[in-house]
């Protein structure tokens, strides 16, 4: 098991490219890393099995090339998703968390099996009609075989859904709010507003550069980490 927790996996997942999957994934470590103290805290692995893309992997390198002080960041490690499940044993053994980034299709070689492996999922979606259509097509027809195939092993799930880039006022989102009872997942309490300009410009992995600005669903996350342990 990881250092204090029994080595969780945690992903921002969903097949619907550009829903925010790697923005939330930094945000989540920054958040984590930034309240450790001189080093001190929760074990925190960001793993990029995104083959292509490789979004954080490079995100952090390209912030490292000139400042080689890593010794207080979290990790970030790139993991080709066939590899991913043969890794996962070492990852479990090293870390509390390991956040893991997935690429934006099912296509790649061991994203489906490696799907398998994720102990709290929250997916994330941007509320209009197109987003939740696939988002609706990803669960109904691809995610709920894996949790059926997770409780046949006796694995549990923590699965939620989450809104990223939300203008309140929108009627496609008081639309989703007011029906959310008929959704086949539970919602966060919450979500993220819009606020593209601010995370293109400020997105970052080292814990440093990071500014608070959803702490209130990162925490939400972390509890539900702490609650999938505990029951």
């Amino acid at each position: 098991m990881g250092q204090t927790l029994p080595g969780i996996t945690v992903a921002f997942e969903n097949p619907k490219g550009g829903v925010g999957k790697s923005t939330l994934t930094a945000l989540f470590a920054g958040y984590i890393q930034s309240m450790s103290e001189d080093g001190e805290g929760l074990a925190v692995a960001v793993v990029d099995i995104d083959d292509m893309q490789n979004t954080i992997g490079r995100l952090r390198e390209n912030e490292t090339s000139e400042d080689g002080d890593k010794e207080n960041e979290y990790q970030v490690i790139n993991i080709s998703s066939s590899e991913f499940i043969n890794q996962l044993d070492f990852l479990k053994d090293s870390f509390d968390i390991i956040l893991v980034d997935f690429p934006g299709n099912l296509k790649q070689n061991g994203v489906i099996e490696a799907l398998h492996f994720i102990d709290v999922i929250v997916i994330p979606f941007e509320p209009n009609n197109t987003d939740l259509s696939a988002t609706l097509y990803f669960y109904n027809n691809i995610y709920k075989d894996i949790l059926s195939a997770r409780r046949k092993l006796g694995q549990k799930t923590t699965v939620r859904g989450a809104m990223n880039r939300v203008m309140p006022n929108v009627l496609e989102f008081k639309e989703i709010m007011a029906n959310k009872s008929a959704l086949p997942f539970e919602l966060m309490d919450n979500y993220i507003k819009d606020s593209r300009v601010d995370y293109q410009r400020n997105l970052s992995t080292l814990s440093n550069a990071y500014h608070h600005p959803c702490d209130a669903f990162c925490e939400e996350v972390l509890e539900l980490i702490s609650n999938h342990i505990k029951n």
